[in-house]
């Protein structure tokens, strides 16, 4: 945090550097051989995890809830690989908002708009911890599910050699390489690393654009507010309202820049967020036929990250919506009406531009929304209810 000793930007931002840095996504690293290392590393290391899964997959077919599992794990590192991959490629968004944020830090000059930018940096603090605190604890039960679990009978009737598992489904895949048995203690921690990059990449890279994107909607609500003190002063007020102008502008260039780092990430966040609630559903629904309350506790953990995660972003496009959308009532509940007409006119044109609002968009064509969230849930039910006909029947 050596770009700038503010102690509200450390207080909003020093989180998502914890979480983004070791991915090599952070905005303001050094764009270096080491940054770049451990984005590769992340990245590798995910890969790796995708293809073992997959073998699993492949070798064993008969153990529903294990593929299951494996298709959860698989789609979530999928969606860690693409936005590491995306924040890091695509960074000039990122980098472009970040130091737009140290400057909104350092030129804070009142107290009210102080209060706006620290419930905003309160509201991504918030958002980064319910998402990070539910994936660790995720990964962590994942881990000592093999510890916690276990059917008694299988236990009595198999050997010690069979009886071992590992945090995510790979049991067959290990076989194939005739992996020895002293070998499990550092094939278990390298698992649960996996699990935990999963989960910064994934849920990380979420917290630090829902950083970013509630900062600027503050900034958004400071010029709704400027617009509010609009009086008539002549030349002042001419020269004031070229400068907020100049501002929403920039404001609004910022939040094109920031969508168009998210969009196609977006995209890909939709889909698997239907795949993985359907999923997660149906092995729910598996978990309870066979009574196994490890499991259930685990899915319900996972369940609620899926919505979460969802809720997040469609909540803040939503608010992003609203508060861009409400520019244009602020100008216009100013004293437009006393104003000389030069300047008047000038109000128009910007009430004219906050009848389209930003949009936070997957793929610049699906708006990612509070109706967008309704939608996916409702279809992800509708296939669910199919795949529990298939289960009872």
């Amino acid at each position: 945090m050596k770009t700038t000793l503010n102690k509200d930007f450390a207080y909003a931002m020093t989180p998502l550097k914890f979480l983004s840095w070791p991915v090599g996504t952070w905005p303001f690293q050094v764009y270096d051989t080491f940054s770049l290392t451990r984005t590769i590393f992340s990245i590798l290391l995910l890969l790796l995890m995708i293809v073992i899964l997959q073998v699993e997959l492949y070798l064993d077919r008969s153990n529903a809830e294990n593929n299951l599992e494996a298709v959860l794990l698989i789609n979530c590192a999928i969606l860690a690989v693409a936005k590491v991959m995306g924040f890091r490629v695509r960074s000039i968004g990122l980098v472009s908002n970040f130091i737009s944020a140290v400057k909104d830090y350092n030129e804070l000059n009142s107290e009210e708009n102080r209060v706006i930018v620290r419930r905003h940096a309160y509201m991504g603090r918030v958002a980064c911890a319910i998402l990070i605190f539910c994936s660790y604890a995720g990964s962590t039960l994942i881990m000592t599910m093999p510890m916690l679990a276990g059917d008694e009978e299988e236990v009595i009737n198999v050997t010690k050699e069979s009886a071992i598992k590992y945090p995510m489904p790979s049991e067959n895949t290990l076989t194939l390489m005739n992996m020895p048995e002293n070998m499990y203690f550092v094939i278990f921690i390298v698992e649960y690393l996996m699990l935990l990059l999963t989960s910064t990449g994934n849920l990380g890279s979420d917290s630090l654009f829902l950083g970013i994107a509630f900062h600027l909607c503050g900034q958004v609500e400071i010029l709704r507010l400027e617009y509010n003190k609009l009086s008539n002063e002549n030349e002042r007020t001419r020269k004031h309202i070229t400068l907020l102008t100049k501002r929403h502008i920039y404001l609004l260039k910022l939040s094109n820049m920031l969508n168009e780092t998210i969009s196609s990430i977006l995209v890909v966040q939709l889909f698997l967020s239907c795949v993985l609630i359907c999923t997660t559903g149906f092995e729910f629904i598996l978990a309870l036929s066979i009574g196994n309350i490890v499991r259930t506790i685990r899915i319900c953990i996972a369940m609620c990250v899926l919505l979460i995660q969802l809720f997040a972003y469609s909540y803040v496009g939503e608010y992003l919506k609203t508060q861009t959308e409400d520019l244009g009532n602020s100008v216009y509940f100013c004293t437009w009406y006393d104003m000389p007409k030069n300047v008047s006119q000038n109000i128009i044109f910007i009430i004219m531009r906050a009848q389209h609002p930003v949009l936070l968009t997957a793929g610049k064509f699906f708006v990612v929304n509070m109706e967008t969230y309704m939608s996916i849930l409702k279809t992800s039910m509708s296939y669910l209810s199919v795949l529990r006909v298939m289960v009872n029947s």
